[in-house]
């Protein structure tokens, strides 16, 4: 098995970035873009495929003289992408394509240790690395693992990246907040591709953001921009069980918050639908609730309902700042469909300047972990193809 350093020259590097950038490009083409000769260019090439980092690409277009042929990122190009969300682990190895196949996916129980649910995601990777090594012909290692986390897990940070990295044989771990890994993936292969301005919103066990503004991912001084989940939104509302504080968003539109809510009306014996589903068990979980907007409730459809109106009047202010494009919402809240993103939409339009979001798509983001997953290799392709600096873990 090939382990190749991460940590790679300066021209090296930037001929690799460009190439993940831009897609296959011709020796002149690099040379240009690149600032340097073609022999050079041609050497560099060179060394980089034998390590496999580069191989040939498709013959370009004919400019009316002799067709040429380009290069492309090689088989050796290969990160492992994680998602730690709230119901589950999912962990992939994605090559130069950056194409999401096959992931291995674990449940999580619930209620896990820190040790437990960091048992459990190198578990998830270790098998990933496994599945992708006996699928693949060259046995190349994963150069960098990118791992997207969703908020308020019971994580030890350290541990987690020092286990990750022992599973990939030493490979560098960045790790990056959910929505923001899921605004990458979005804008490089999702329903943002190719925008400069667009909001993400995800919707779980907290409220967060992640916001592109010219082509520039949004992070803060302290990399907290985005948390959102504790904004006050009514001074005499429930109290809130993540920060103990009273009408905060989370208190009214997180997940445990409107299962809780479900619930209270499944005792009440207002939804028969909702009250079958705690008769199961000992709670209306998350599913159920999804289930039973699914299945057209009324009164779990009106949750929906009151979840999307609060988020739309909260994110406004947020969306007459940035002035995106399009505000793609996810995460687990987002399985609640249309009934929750028609309110979010007129809810924004409703607060928010009309002349400045008059042109705001509002959409729901790509299903499942897969646009986490895609952010997440992307960020594990920032580290590997750098000129020898390492992200801060």
């Amino acid at each position: 098995m090939t382990q190749v350093n991460p940590a790679l020259p300066s021209l090296e590097g930037r001929l690799l970035r460009l190439l993940r950038d831009e897609g296959p490009r011709t020796r002149s083409e690099l040379a240009r873009a690149l600032g340097v000769s073609r022999t050079t260019v041609t050497g560099e090439v060179a060394s980089l495929a034998g390590a496999g980092l580069v191989a040939p690409g498709p013959v370009a277009p004919s400019s009316g003289g002799r067709r040429s042929s380009t290069v492309g990122l090689g088989p050796a190009v290969r990160m492992a992408a994680v998602s730690v969300a709230e119901s589950r682990v999912r962990a992939t190895v994605v090559d130069a394509t950056f194409a999401i196949s096959r992931p291995v996916t674990r449940d999580r129980a619930g209620g896990e240790s820190p040790e437990e649910l960091c048992r459990l995601v190198v578990e998830t990777v270790s098998q990933a690395v496994a599945q992708a090594e006996a699928e693949s012909s060259g046995h190349h290692a994963v150069l960098a693992t990118g791992l997207a986390l969703a908020p308020g897990l019971p994580v030890q940070l350290d541990e987690l990246v020092a286990g990750i990295e022992a599973a990939t044989g030493g490979a560098p771990v960045v790790v990056e907040q959910a929505a923001r890994a899921m605004a990458i993936g979005e804008r490089h292969a999702g329903g943002a591709r190719g925008l400069d301005d667009l909001v993400v919103l995800r919707l779980g066990a907290t409220v967060s953001t992640a916001t592109f503004m010219d082509g520039h991912l949004g992070r803060g001084s302290a990399d907290l921009a985005g948390a959102i989940g504790h904004t006050r939104v009514d001074e005499f509302g429930p109290a809130c069980a993540g920060c103990g504080s009273s009408g905060c968003l989370d208190s009214f539109v997180s997940v445990a918050a409107v299962a809780e809510q479900a619930a209270a009306a499944a005792r009440s014996g207002r939804s028969p639908a909702l009250a079958r589903a705690l008769a199961a068990g000992d709670e209306v979980d998350w599913a159920a609730v999804v289930a039973a907007v699914g299945g057209g409730d009324p009164v779990a459809v009106q949750l929906a309902r009151d979840m999307g109106r609060r988020v739309g009047e909260t994110i406004a202010g947020l969306v007459a700042f940035a002035n995106p494009s399009i505000v793609l919402v996810g995460g687990p809240g987002a399985a609640l469909g249309p009934h929750l993103l028609n309110e979010v939409r007129s809810a924004m339009y409703r607060r928010a300047p009309a002349h400045v979001v008059a042109g705001t798509q509002v959409e729901l983001g790509a299903p499942g972990d897969r646009a986490a997953l895609l952010g997440a290799g992307l960020r594990a392709a920032e580290i590997a193809l750098d000129d020898g600096s390492r992200a801060n873990h």
